[in-house]
């Protein structure tokens, strides 16, 4: 069933009418069910209103609870605020640039983030003060469903110079949605393993897929391989989404074939994935999708299934419904009604370049060879140039370069060559840290004279 409207309050209540004590989420042991989800979500647009959050309020929401990020994000919608979800894994001195570089309104964080913005000079409302009686018992004000509001903002590359944020509309969602159910046919059985971040398009299309189609989540703050497998057989898991560097660990682990036998698709994303490493996941009999995608495009927009395919092993997939693809010069460009319109303050797009060097084969097969300034490592996008910038800035450091190499484990592996007097540069890791997240920084230096 397609869908042509995202009115999230009128889909829960249709939901809390037919299924009141299905399960919606399953989050750290319990249970969140249509019903508490639909009261919850009325109380947080109470509170946001009660705290003059209204259209167009610029909403920087930046929490470690997936679940109040959840009911917080779709409270914004409802009143057509712009949420934009902040990793909170950024280091300072990005924290500081990104909020520096976007006007918000107001931050929805808690008493332990809070003080990282302490220095914004804008209203910051720790989520432990928003107590559902905030709004008191006058009905929330709801606006008319538009197809072309901004559901929500997501960072898609580094943030040393403006950041690139990726303005989601409620209609790109709806179009993914739609889509992905034409390959997977989702239905209300289904019970989805969500351990991608929900800062990242992967793990919130998840959210809205689930929304849209009434299956059931199980969700996880983060990833931990060896929980997988036994959890997958607990839940009587359908679906799972993975990055690369998540099925290498699963696939190291040891365990019985026959406790993941509900599974009936993995979904493989984020990033290049050896063909060696699915072969290894098709000998252990995993039903694996291969998909392509990027925050611009409100996730995976091509994909196909490896077992049926195991000549286009190396492809990347062919296009989903609703989505044209090119090439101009190598370069692959996208449209299509998924495919964001603009960067937020930018100016609209026709034709998106993915910024990926590739080829479409005579069976229509995407093909990526290569990405343009870009290293993909662990399933996220990183700038080789940040990071160079970066490196360079170090007192000690006359010259670096960075080198990307191919590994299984983590699909691109960054490693930094420095020239310096030092003999050894101790600490550098450290000092990367208040400057860069976890995942930008490389995993080898080696010093050359």
């Amino acid at each position: 069933m397609g869908w042509d409207f995202l009115m999230i309050n009128k889909l829960l209540k249709e939901y809390l009418e037919s299924r009141p004590t299905d399960t919606f989420i399953h989050y750290k042991n319990i249970n969140i069910t249509y019903e508490d989800i639909t009261y919850s979500l009325e109380s947080r647009i109470k509170s946001l209103q009660a705290i003059n959050i209204k259209k167009d309020s610029v909403i920087g929401i930046y929490l470690t609870n997936s679940l109040d990020l959840i009911e917080v994000l779709f409270a914004c919608i409802e009143v057509q605020a712009i949420p934009m979800i902040i990793p909170n894994t950024l280091a300072s001195s990005e924290l500081n640039h990104l909020t520096e570089s976007i006007e918000f309104d107001y931050f929805i964080t808690n008493w332990e983030k809070s003080k990282n913005l302490n220095n914004t000079g804008k209203p910051i409302f720790p989520i432990e003060e928003l107590s559902p009686s905030i709004g008191g018992c006058a009905p929330s004000r709801l606006m008319d469903n538009d197809l072309d509001q901004i559901a929500c903002l997501l960072l898609t590359s580094g943030t040393t110079g403006t950041p690139k944020i990726a303005q989601i509309s409620i209609k790109n969602i709806i179009s993914n949605c739609n889509a992905w159910d034409k390959v997977f046919q989702f239905n209300k059985d289904d019970i989805y393993y969500n351990c991608l971040p929900l800062h990242h398009i992967g793990g919130l299309a998840i959210i809205f897929r689930a929304l849209l189609y009434g299956f059931k989540i199980i969700l996880n703050d983060r990833f931990d391989a060896e929980l997988i497998p036994n959890h997958i057989n607990q839940y009587k898991v359908t679906m799972i989404s993975l990055v690369p560097t998540m099925l290498s660990r699963i696939l190291k682990l040891d365990f019985d074939q026959n406790i993941i036998t509900s599974l009936r698709s993995v979904i493989i994303g984020g990033s290049g994935c050896s063909d060696d490493l699915l072969k290894k996941a098709i000998t252990r009999n995993l039903p694996i999708y291969k998909s392509y995608g990027m925050t611009e495009s409100c996730s995976g927009i091509a994909g196909f299934w490896v077992e049926n395919h195991s000549d286009k092993i190396s492809a990347s997939g062919v296009p989903h419904d609703g989505v044209e693809f090119k090439i101009i010069e190598n370069q692959i460009y996208i449209k299509g009604s998924s495919i964001i319109k603009k960067y937020y303050n930018s100016n609209l797009i026709d034709w998106h370049s993915t910024n990926d060097i590739g080829y479409i084969d005579n069976d229509g097969f995407i093909y990526i060879i290569g990405r343009k300034g870009f290293a993909v490592s662990g399933g996220e996008n990183i700038n080789i140039e940040e990071i160079e910038d970066i490196v360079n800035q170090h007192p000690k450091v006359n010259e670096a370069f960075v080198k990307v190499v191919s590994d299984d484990e983590w699909g691109d592996k960054l490693i930094t060559y420095i020239k310096s007097d030092e003999d050894e540069l101790l600490g550098i890791k450290d000092w990367l840290k208040s400057k860069l997240s976890n995942y930008k920084i490389p995993k080898d230096f080696i010093r050359i004279d």
